[in-house]
């Protein structure tokens, strides 16, 4: 590995650190990762532009390093890499952090390579892929045999609700690929995870974190509203985004890439019952507190 550094980018290493597919060190003071680009070639030059679009705007966010060929995709094994410097520190996120990305990008610089406000059409991609390979997967785990289906069947209930109300995004913001991975990887401040999309998408995903793996209470959770200004159509987004079930899809991929033990996902599992009550408190809390007025979900209204 110190060998492809100083080839690539000039730097002599002594240290480095490496967790699956992050390489870290440290070099004149400054921490760099170089990470698997696991996203389309096609929109790197997207990446850059919405870099320097925030640093305009006063943002911070980490630097793609260009390599001495004068590219930034460098290849390593059977993919390509991409270092990145860091020049601002992760840390744990807050709901202040999302909303003042949120705030600072609405609108931000449309670029179509970036947005991803096709949610439906994803989601059924997703389900269809899990689908395809369910056979494979009931093989490998008896827990994901157990319950794959059911959340499948969450992800349907999730496309069907969006579906039936009709939603038109009009504030399109910087938001991420994910932040429920944040104990594992660079994730808030990095142009790899970098899209554009509804102010829905990153609150969602910021209370999956915060109930899955920071066990705040429904109470604790429910106080994030009094922070954010939803319309009707993006409150009728948050709860169809916190009905499909990433944050299972997303422990089923380490399993099958990172050869994780099945047992990743039984903290997930034993929680789903509390986790679909926090999704009635949130409709109970948009409708009758904020009086939003959106359509509940009957089943869970009844469960």
């Amino acid at each position: 590995m110190n060998n492809i550094i100083n080839y690539y980018y000039g730097i002599n290493l002594i240290n480095i650190y490496e967790y699956k597919n992050i390489i870290s060190f440290n070099y004149n003071g400054v921490n760099y990762y170089f990470v698997r680009y696991d996203r389309d070639k096609n929109i790197i030059k997207s990446l850059l532009n919405i870099c320097v679009e925030l640093r305009n705007r006063g943002i911070f966010t980490n630097e793609l390093v260009c390599n001495r060929f004068n590219k930034y995709l460098t290849p390593y094994g059977e993919g390509f890499f991409v270092l990145v410097k860091e020049n601002v520190r992760e840390h744990k996120i807050d709901i202040n952090d999302i909303l003042y990305i949120q705030n600072n990008t609405v609108n931000i610089f449309f670029d179509k390579n970036l947005i991803r406000t096709n949610t439906i059409e994803l989601w059924k991609n997703k389900i269809d892929f899990y689908e395809k390979k369910s056979v494979y997967l009931n093989k490998k785990s008896e827990l994901i045999k157990n319950t794959l289906d059911y959340y499948i069947g969450l992800g349907e209930n999730a496309i069907m609700y969006l579906a039936n109300n009709s939603v038109k995004i009009n504030n399109i913001v910087l938001s991420h690929q994910r932040l429920n991975d944040s104990r594992e990887s660079i994730v808030f401040y990095n142009p790899l995870n970098y899209i554009l999309d509804s102010r829905a998408r990153d609150i969602a995903d910021y209370i999956k974190l915060l109930f899955f793996y920071d066990q705040k209470s429904v109470e604790s959770i429910l106080s994030i509203f009094k922070y954010i200004n939803f319309s009707r159509e993006e409150y009728i987004l948050l709860v169809s985004r916190m009905l499909f079930p990433t944050y299972y899809f997303d422990l089923i991929d380490k399993i099958i890439i990172f050869e994780e033990d099945e047992t990743i996902l039984k903290k997930i599992i034993d929680k789903n019952d509390n986790y679909i009550n926090l999704i009635k408190q949130i409709l109970y809390y948009i409708n009758y507190s904020l009086r939003m007025n959106i359509p509940v979900i009957e089943w869970i209204i009844k469960k």
